[in-house]
């Protein structure tokens, strides 16, 4: 059960009224305040993480119906299934979703969170950006359901956690171009900050255990970027035979390159990628890749939540599920 800050809360920690407290939190004109007390008051509110409600008085006491899902990059097709997902799970219990774009930034993602803690949500779906740790505070402060899917809260064991085994994705992906016998490998990786996805590349590195070359590339998380660092690798390393993007969306720009040097895939040379957007299985492509199982991620998350949120107590607070190798016609046997 969330445990909300009310106004008599911050009144009877400033030592005043729950009328003050109104009147100095909601700003009001036309009846006078001392500094001293207004500052009693804002220091009290401040201390004990109050949060103004914006819901309808009406339902105080009473679940909203309502849950946030924070997600780092809409645009990315792992996160829409999601959210598809967790969405038709919600619907079922009677549950409405607000879906918020936080574009992996943390201020961003600290304003939304605020946001639907003022409208009083009955829980939050959270694929954390890498300050996500500090941001996410407030939530568990209050007591907050929340769930976290993808991505960890760096430096926190105590939160549910649902997640693909990342470093088993790297792994999966490597072990299958070291069973088709390419020794000269580019990875193109991002930079996140974010150690869990981070270990992609060090499960790609264990699985080809030091008998193929990996020559890896880190740039920004875009077509474009993934893009450059392809072009940028290829030629420095233009007798590699396999290139593996960690990241679906670098992908999408780095297979171009390929083309733009009529290269072919799957003959001239490999593409293995982790993610299964539909441009990698539709039309003419049919790209080897690692699933992450998004749909399934969305789902087992958003059970969690409910479960949570009718006070179904789990005792196990991590669900790290397996990836699946789908091999299509891009990577070709040396």
């Amino acid at each position: 059960m969330s445990k909300f800050v009310t106004l008599k809360d911050v009144a009877e920690k400033a030592g005043t009224t729950v009328g003050t407290v109104s009147y100095v939190l909601n700003d009001k004109k036309g009846r006078y305040i001392s500094d001293v007390m207004r500052k009693k008051v804002l220091d009290a509110a401040q201390e004990l993480n109050y949060i103004k409600c914006n819901g309808a008085s009406s339902l105080k006491g009473m679940d909203r119906k309502l849950i946030g899902i924070l997600i780092p990059q809409f645009e990315n097709q792992f996160f829409t299934r999601i959210c598809i997902a967790a969405e038709e799970v919600f619907a079922s219990q009677g549950y409405d979703m607000i879906i918020c774009d936080t574009f992996d930034e943390p201020e961003r993602e600290k304003a939304i969170i605020h946001r639907l803690l003022s409208q009083r949500v009955d829980g939050i779906i959270i694929t954390p950006t890498k300050e996500g740790s500090e941001n996410t505070k407030i939530v568990r402060d209050v007591g907050l359901n929340m769930v976290v899917v993808d991505r960890p809260l760096e430096g926190l064991e105590d939160y549910y956690w649902v997640t693909t085994n990342n470093y088993g994705c790297g792994f999966c992906g490597g072990q299958h171009l070291k069973e088709q016998g390419h020794k000269n490998i580019i990875y193109i990786g991002w930079n996140s900050g974010i150690a869990d996805l981070d270990s992609r590349e060090k499960g790609l590195r264990d699985a080809v255990s030091g008998s193929v070359n990996v020559h890896t590339y880190y740039a920004d998380f875009s077509p474009e970027a993934g893009y450059e660092a392809t072009q940028k690798a290829l030629k420095e390393h233009p007798d590699a035979s396999a290139v593996f993007f960690g990241f679906n969306i670098q992908a999408k720009g780095g297979v171009n390159v390929f083309r733009s040097l009529n290269k072919r895939i799957g003959e001239d040379i490999s593409v293995l990628l982790i993610g299964s957007p539909e441009w990698a299985y539709t039309g003419n492509n049919n790209f080897t890749r690692v699933d992450m199982g998004d749909y399934e991620l969305g789902k087992k998350a958003a059970l969690v939540l409910m479960d949570l949120i009718k006070g179904k107590v789990k005792s196990n607070k991590r669900v790290i599920q397996d990836c699946t190798l789908i091999e299509g016609d891009s990577v070709r046997k040396i």
